[in-house]
């Protein structure tokens, strides 16, 4: 995808890697998460169970294989 594409009014499925806080130097990877790029300095992230949360864009270290995240109850056009 073309970080063109990439808006805060969408919302994408990837993977989110994030510095942990209570670990200097480590990273934690969520996998197969829907993200939205917002609000302003902040990454919202929910994970399959559908809890979301915000994480500042300071502990963002990579957003991965993003894709549009599409609705399990819509079909898919294509």
């Amino acid at each position: 995808m073309d970080i063109t594409t990439v808006n805060d009014r969408h919302l994408y499925s990837g993977t989110v890697r994030l510095r942990d806080p209570e670990r200097p130097g480590a990273v934690v990877e969520l996998v197969d998460r829907v993200v939205r790029f917002g609000p302003p300095g902040w990454l919202t992230v929910a994970d399959p169970g559908g809890t979301i949360a915000l994480y500042p864009t300071s502990l963002v270290v990579a957003v991965t294989e993003l894709g549009e995240a599409h609705d399990p109850d819509q079909p898919v056009e294509g």
